[in-house]
């Protein structure tokens, strides 16, 4: 399986990001923005690409370059893989276009999400969770245990779930109670919520989505080393990665 992997655009742990890429089955390429635009043709060299960047959204929200909208376009046709982790649901956080690939949509911003105004999405740092499957009988998740537990960063955001096949979900709580807003951490004002509401959100952590032959997974855990070197999270990525390819 040859793997192209993206990062760039968020701050991760490189050391860490590094020896769970060494831990993937196949051949990992590993790309960084700004220099990891690649279009439908590069991608031919490879069978699924690994996303845990956040490109298009710091410091100003910006629009995917053309390489990369051609690619997500031309996905369902030639069955090119995503397994998209963590804070990559948030790329170009201001296009529908990949947020409505991957199945979920983080609002750094109050906006208009498929026809609905919404508040700018939260986040809540190292939360201790149970983590549940939901189809046991699926791929991506075969060889994981029914329940596992994690500490990591959890997000208050929009999950279309009526479009996805879940896989993961957390009992972590999902409400403004316990999350921040995002527009007071950018306006300098982290880990605050004052005057900021959120309705309740979804306790699914992990889907997968169809859209033509392309199979893209999200799996929202993978904030720190912790969880970037747990045997359990690297088994479930495995799955995913494998599941994702298996159209080329």
């Amino acid at each position: 399986m040859r793997i192209a992997a993206f990062t760039g655009g968020h701050s991760f742990d490189r050391d860490a990001f590094a020896d769970f890429l060494d831990s993937l089955p196949g051949e990992v390429t590993w790309h960084e923005h700004p220099d990891a635009d690649l279009g439908p043709a590069d991608l031919e060299a490879f069978d699924v690409s690994l996303h845990y960047d956040m490109p298009g959204t710091l410091p100003t929200p910006s629009d995917p370059p053309a390489a990369l909208r051609a690619a997500v376009a031309a996905a369902p046709e030639t069955g090119h893989g995503y397994v998209v982790l963590h804070h990559a649901i948030a790329s170009w956080a201001d296009r529908d276009g990949w947020a409505e690939f991957v199945g979920g949509r983080y609002l750094y911003r109050p906006g208009v999400v498929r026809g609905v105004q919404c508040p700018d999405s939260g986040y809540r740092h190292a939360v201790e969770q149970r983590i549940s499957v939901v189809d046991t009988a699926h791929p991506v998740v075969s060889g994981l245990p029914l329940t596992f537990d994690l500490v990591d960063e959890t997000y208050l955001c929009e999950v279309f779930e009526d479009d996805l096949t879940p896989l993961l979900r957390t009992d972590a709580e999902m409400t403004d109670a316990v999350h921040w807003s995002t527009v007071l951490a950018m306006a300098g004002r982290r880990d605050e919520r004052e005057g900021w509401h959120h309705r309740p959100g979804s306790a699914l952590v992990g889907w997968t989505k169809t859209n033509g032959r392309s199979r893209p997974a999200y799996l929202q855990p993978g904030d720190k080393a912790p969880t970037l070197s747990d045997p359990l999270y690297r088994r479930l990525v495995a799955g995913a990665l494998e599941w994702a390819a298996r159209q080329r």
